[in-house]
């Protein structure tokens, strides 16, 4: 087969798919009314109706149902929107890797992580990362790993660290566990519980605290090792993701915030805090990095980074 003929046999659904096709479908999947649809793709809704019909047209499976005013997508529908999804990442990744080399680089890099791992595990595998290949440009987003999944599924973001408890198989995503290291209780310098010669998780509990959010990994991990201590769930509760407004918090207020014992160990040896002695038995201790099934085989540089992370959390 010569290899025009090898381009063309890979036409999809023979009539072809085309780049606005595929933008749609991914817009319905998310949106799925066709106003919401046409706003979001700059677009009127006629022509988003042309395009569904089209859509339809090249596609031999039904692609869409309708229920009132909503357009909905079929089983096959799903399908497509997902491949579509990886399609427009890809290409929006090239775009990025194609500004990258024009710039003199040869590739991006975009990692998500929890925000406990940022000071520590993440900065030290950036630096080893940076210094054997200068040419990769990196991104980093932070969020906790509800909202980081949907990036990472959708290809994003290349990588996501986190915290992980009780780990369960997420379809298509592949993982590996980089290090193991409990979390503390952390207070300010002048929290009145440093009177006591010796805290129980009872005391501290009925404090006033600064937790995750609410939903989160860490905060149904948080409250379920409560639970286990027969312990009712912290009442005063802050909710903050960002670690350098946590810090400011506890130097200025007396609460109380969990953290990974290295950061919180650092933190108190510049004086900024105190890390107590009360440790979240067998809870979040492991972190772990994922990425798509077969990203790794296909990106040399987020092969590359792993390597850094292994390295950084020996």
């Amino acid at each position: 087969m010569s290899p025009s003929a090898s381009y063309a046999s890979q036409r999809p659904f023979k009539l072809g798919l085309r780049m606005q096709h595929l933008r749609v479908l991914a817009a319905i999947d998310d949106l799925g009314l066709v106003s919401r649809v046409a706003d979001a793709l700059s677009l009127s809704q006629s022509a988003i109706s042309k395009q569904i019909a089209e859509i339809e047209g090249v596609v031999p499976n039904a692609v869409f149902y309708r229920e009132r005013n909503r357009l909905y997508l079929t089983t096959s529908g799903k399908r497509l929107a997902h491949h579509a999804k990886l399609v427009l990442a890809q290409l929006h990744a090239a775009e990025l890797e194609i500004q990258a080399l024009a710039l003199g680089e040869t590739g991006f890099l975009r990692v998500g992580s929890v925000t406990s791992l940022v000071p520590s595990l993440l900065s030290q595998a950036i630096t080893r990362f940076k210094a054997v290949a200068p040419q990769v440009s990196l991104a980093v987003v932070e969020g906790h790993f509800l909202s980081l999944h949907p990036l990472l599924a959708r290809g994003e973001i290349d990588l996501a660290l986190a915290r992980t408890w009780q780990p369960k198989k997420y379809s298509g995503i592949d993982m590996q566990i980089l290090s193991a290291e409990p979390v503390v209780a952390t207070c300010g310098r002048n929290h009145p519980l440093l009177s006591k010669r010796r805290l129980s998780w009872a005391e501290a509990c009925a404090g006033a605290w600064i937790l995750p959010e609410k939903n989160t990994v860490a905060r149904q991990a948080i409250e379920a090792f409560f639970a286990n201590k027969g312990l009712p769930s912290p009442h005063d509760v802050i909710e903050a993701q960002s670690l350098p407004l946590s810090l400011a918090l506890l130097q200025a207020m007396p609460r109380l915030c969990l953290l990974p014992e290295s950061l919180a160990l650092n933190y108190a040896a510049k004086g900024d805090l105190v890390a107590l002695d009360l440790r979240l038995e067998g809870v979040l201790v492991e972190a772990g990095c994922f990425w798509r099934e077969g990203h790794l085989a296909n990106n040399p540089a987020a092969r590359l980074f792993v390597d850094c992370l292994i390295a950084s959390s020996d």
